[in-house]
């Protein structure tokens, strides 16, 4: 999809609550472009921006974990005390200093303290899909060692894949784009994760998705694609166990998000309502300051760094039809 194509969309009164690819690459270079002129005072407020967003997440640390694992639904059996919270909170903050992440250590707690919630008598796996140089993966892996559960980790470890016909969010010059290389990845899950609980599946999604077999309790899609995502929920959905968890992070795309929502996708894959989404336009509630809707530059200091859920069991359908009065006529 093209910037025009985008105009095009605006000028109809429908507007794309995310950048796509092509316009945010043509941000960037006009960004490259203008970096020398830039004056002091210029360069300055972005010293201070990027200040002020470590500052306040290293700052917020205490009250994300007190929020976060005040949280009686835990079981006990995995033995969180306080101690043992805060150690795995404090890891996975320290895992993204090491190894850049496209989310915040905050909304991988969130997804921990979910597989915290879910009893061991549930039996299933946790599943990623995209997984990059691997910071998601060796702190959700960090979860699993505690939980006892094996995560199975799809990627195609070359990067963005060739775009799709009709996938707006897919682009030919981001081919190859977000490549980290398995050993690289599995190097860093090794140093900073349980790379004893991984498992890792090389290939395209459309490839190997359709030969999973395990039971999911949790998954994790961070695919960007319209196609890739696709693939993720009609291959994995039907293994999700009944009170399953299916996170996101693409949560600021609304269009991205509708296949959560959409009845034709729902009815025609699976015969069944859309479950929806929660978190969808802004992401869950982890501390990160994100109100969208996300264009190519966004507020300085706010960041989509969130994620969002559904479960399998949610209900996403508007189906309130009014009541009829005396005349026929709705009300």
């Amino acid at each position: 999809m093209t910037v025009q194509d985008d105009a095009a969309l605006r000028r109809e009164g429908r507007t794309l609550t995310a950048a796509t690819p092509a316009e945010a690459g043509q941000q960037k270079q006009a960004h490259a472009a203008a970096a020398p002129s830039r004056s002091r005072r210029t360069k300055l407020q972005m010293r201070v921006n990027e200040w002020l967003r470590r500052a306040y997440n290293s700052g917020s640390f205490p009250i994300v974990v007190l929020f976060l694992f005040h949280d009686r639904r835990i079981h006990p059996s995995y033995g969180m005390t306080w101690p043992n919270k805060l150690r795995l909170a404090w890891r996975m903050y320290r895992n993204t200093k090491h190894i850049h992440t496209g989310t915040s250590y905050k909304a991988h707690l969130a997804m921990a303290v979910t597989l915290l919630e879910i009893p061991p008598s549930t039996k299933g796996v946790v599943v990623e899909c995209g997984c990059w140089n691997g910071g998601s993966t060796a702190n959700l892996s960090l979860a699993c060692a505690i939980v006892g559960r094996e995560l199975i980790v799809y990627d195609s470890f070359e990067g963005m894949p060739a775009p799709q016909p009709n996938d707006k969010w897919a682009v030919e010059s981001a081919t190859g784009f977000l490549r980290g290389d398995l050993e690289v990845v599995r190097e860093n899950v090794r140093r900073y994760g349980a790379v004893e609980q991984c498992q890792f599946r090389k290939g395209w999604f459309s490839d190997t998705l359709p030969g999973h077999k395990e039971r999911i309790v949790l998954a994790y899609l961070d695919v960007d694609y319209e196609a890739s995502m696709h693939d993720c929920v009609v291959n994995l959905w039907p293994h999700v166990v009944p009170q399953g968890y299916v996170f996101m992070d693409e949560y600021s795309r609304l269009d991205y998000c509708a296949i959560f929502f959409s009845e034709r996708f729902w009815k025609e894959y699976f015969d069944t309502a859309p479950p929806g989404l929660m978190g969808t336009g802004s992401g869950i509630g982890v501390g990160q300051y994100f109100l969208g809707p996300k264009r190519v530059l966004g507020r300085p200091l706010q960041q989509a760094l969130s994620v969002a859920y559904t479960r399998k069991d949610f209900y996403g359908l508007w189906d309130y039809v009014p009541a009829e009065d005396p005349s026929g006529a709705t009300a």
